[in-house]
């Protein structure tokens, strides 16, 4: 991200001062039953004081977890909440420490496996340069009461960048996904994509190199696809740096060569910070994802029905004045929901929502809330909870208040 910060902003300009807005085909119902907007309903969220970086996961039950960073004057700490019976529970701790690296991109996050061992991830520091630090994972057995020791997640220990990282639950264990900057520390100065799959009992297994040249600070994401298949996305980095999201697979023990999700052709020469986002239900796979190809800001949805293996052609969700950060969850095996964030006049700008199905129609967005479009407000996240889906989001402080986690329930 310091390699950068600079470009960062101007792609951040150019996408809130394009004016060109786009038509979509919308879903209509019939005169007698029209089509209903969802409704927005606030949860209160059990935070104190400085709250941000929030991630949401499910367990194989269905229910949602929430696990988020708050910071005091002494040390970072990690919290997770269960979302129960129309509340979210008194927070509870998974760790602290004084040496954490807290981005408002590079994010902690929390994961179930089927058979309950939950798995929780932070970045901790490498070294005493800015950009220099690495994974650390802990386990519990019990539901979060007791958390085992802390642990490396990648072999690497070199002072350089280690982070956006994807867990995915498996039936024992975890695979994950993560950027990897041990390049940087032999001064190629190049990102890898690693992959590894944790145990249950927090055994580590190859720690396997997907990618040796990636986009260097775009989140990653990943679904599980079948027993033990996965389907890993990122942003890549060509030699001529063309920045289009790539995808893998995993298979039959091994993971296949990495290729275009779709030629989109956005050249940049630095990192835009604006990652993928997938979900996987019933034999489909969803992803969305960000582009400035043409200098154009763009939000694209495209569909799978073979694993990952072929995509449908891309279908643009956005307004015309996207910044991106998508969060994508399964509505259905036909439909997608994909949350955003838009700028533009007041009832344009903010995090916004809508579904989309697979033959490319969609319903009209709505807006979830107002927001900031500068990084304070972090990345919004989503999670299906029964027929609803919860979304969580960082409100960006403002004068003597801190930042703090607004969450809501959207209902159809």
């Amino acid at each position: 991200m310091n390699r950068s910060s600079t470009i960062t902003r101007s792609v951040l300009t150019i996408a809130l001062s394009a004016s060109v807005l786009i038509g979509c085909t919308q879903a209509t119902g019939s005169a007698d039953q029209p089509v209903r907007p969802p409704s927005v309903e606030r949860i209160s969220f059990p935070t104190d004081g400085k709250a941000g970086e929030p991630h949401l996961t499910r367990d194989s039950d269905g229910a949602v977890l929430a696990s988020w960073i708050e910071r005091f004057e002494e040390d970072s700490r990690m919290y997770f909440s269960r979302y129960e019976d129309g509340s979210w529970s008194p927070k509870s701790e998974i760790a602290r420490g004084d040496d954490w690296f807290v981005n408002w991109a590079d994010v902690p996050s929390l994961a179930v496996s089927d058979s309950g061992t939950m798995m929780a991830h932070w970045l901790e520091r490498l070294g005493d340069t800015r950009y220099a630090y690495g994974v650390r994972y802990v386990l519990s057995t019990d539901d979060g009461d007791s958390w085992s020791e802390e642990a490396w997640l990648h072999d690497d220990r070199s002072p350089s960048e280690h982070g956006f990282v994807t867990i995915v639950p498996a039936a024992d264990g975890f695979m994950t996904a993560w950027l990897d900057g041990n390049r940087y520390a032999t001064g190629e100065n190049e990102m890898s994509v690693h992959a590894r799959f944790v145990s249950g009992d927090g055994t580590l297994g190859t720690e396997w190199n997907l990618d040796s040249r990636a986009c260097d600070c775009c989140p990653t994401t990943m679904v599980r696809t079948g027993g033990s298949e996965f389907v890993a996305f990122y942003r890549d980095r060509s030699e001529g740096e063309m920045r289009d999201i790539a995808v893998a697979r995993y298979e039959n023990g091994s993971w296949r060569d990495p290729k275009p999700l779709h030629e989109d052709g956005w050249m940049i020469e630095a990192c835009p910070v604006n990652g993928p986002s997938s979900d996987y239900l019933d034999g489909t796979l969803g992803v969305g994802w960000f582009t400035m190809a043409g200098n154009e800001p763009t939000v694209l949805v495209s569909f799978s029905e073979s694993g990952g293996e072929s995509f449908t052609e891309p279908v643009r969700i956005d307004l015309g004045r996207p910044t991106g950060r998508v969060s994508v969850r399964m509505r259905s095996k036909d439909e997608l929901i994909i949350a955003w964030m838009e700028g533009g006049g007041p009832e344009q700008s903010g995090i916004l929502l809508r579904t989309v199905h697979k033959d490319g129609t969609m319903q009209d967005q709505i807006r979830v809330s107002s927001s900031s479009m500068g990084r304070a407000a972090g990345y919004p996240r989503m999670e299906r909870a029964g027929d609803d889906v919860l979304m969580l989001w960082t409100e960006p402080g403002q004068e003597e208040n801190p930042p703090t986690l607004q969450s809501a329930k959207i209902s159809w």
